[in-house]
């Protein structure tokens, strides 16, 4: 299933990264491992947006657990649709009797 993680870096661990030469190695490892369609840095914020294919609950938790470890903050994942919302009101409607 595809998701859009969106994680802001924690001040503290942040800096200690920023200090230690920058986020490019973790992110690296990350991009190694879950292969994002698009990672973008946040202007306004130390944080990031990704867009990741993960196939399981555990690589949902192992990216979860990565990215909480590695930015001090908390991600959040949000589904991402993939098939036409034509077809899914569809199969929805047919569940349902609507009225008007």
């Amino acid at each position: 299933m595809r998701f859009m993680v969106e994680v802001d870096a924690g001040m503290e661990k942040a800096n200690a990264v920023d200090g230690a030469g920058g986020p490019g190695p973790m992110l690296a490892k990350l991009a190694e491992r879950f292969k994002p369609e698009a990672v973008y840095g946040k202007a306004s914020r130390r944080g990031a947006y990704m867009v990741v294919d993960l196939k399981s609950p555990a690589d949902i938790s192992e990216l979860m657990y990565a990215l909480t470890w590695g930015t001090g903050g908390e991600p959040k994942f949000t589904p991402i649709l993939t098939e036409s919302f034509d077809e899914i009101i569809g199969r929805a409607k047919s569940l349902v009797s609507l009225h008007r």
